[in-house]
């Protein structure tokens, strides 16, 4: 795993919607190819990228607020970030 990869999809996700950023299970190890220890390599260096960048990170099974609705990442769901 290395930063360019992780640089490339985020930019990717980025230009998607900049407000409310999802990584999947399915994107990382099916799309992506990731093997385990990867894909929570990548989730870590993304979480770090995107707090440093203004956003708020939240993991599978944790709680959060999106434009006024209560939620909780599902477990499909590997990382929400969502824009302060």
């Amino acid at each position: 795993m290395d930063l360019k990869t992780v640089d490339s999809y985020l930019n990717y996700k980025l230009d998607e919607n900049d407000n409310y950023i999802l990584l999947t299970f399915y994107e990382l190890r099916v799309k992506l190819g990731l093997s385990q220890i990867d894909t929570n390599e990548f989730l870590n260096l993304s979480a770090i990228r995107l707090k440093n960048i203004g956003y708020d990170v939240y993991f599978t099974g944790q709680e959060y607020d999106f434009n006024g609705e209560y939620r909780i990442v599902k477990d499909n769901e590997l990382l929400v970030a969502i824009k302060k």
